[in-house]
């Protein structure tokens, strides 16, 4: 007997500063967004991420083979997850500063 094995797709939603996104340094693959002063860039794979832009940010969406630890290559994921959470901070941040001007 056959079971229906359904796999759990757990996908990562962060949002992201339209200030982040360098169009510039995309590459046919990747897209790029600027870390912090001093840390470069962190390019994203086109085919594992879901870019949709809103009014002031970006919603992106990272498949789970993306970002999730697996067996391999266990630092570059975390790095990733780590400068996605930086990214997102930023955006929050922003947000919060944009908030109180308009109150």
């Amino acid at each position: 007997m056959m079971l229906n094995q359904k796999t759990i797709v757990m996908e990562k939603i962060y949002h992201f500063s339209k200030d982040s996104r360098e169009k510039v340094y995309d590459q046919e693959t990747s897209y790029c967004f600027k870390l912090r002063r001093g840390k470069g860039w962190m390019h994203l794979n086109r085919k594992a991420t879901r870019l949709i832009e809103k009014e002031n940010h970006f919603v992106v969406i990272l498949a789970d083979w993306y970002i999730n630890i697996g067996d391999k290559f266990i630092t570059e994921t975390i790095i990733r997850q780590e400068q996605c959470q930086e990214l997102e901070d930023f955006y929050l941040s922003q947000k919060k500063i944009q908030d109180e001007k308009t109150r």
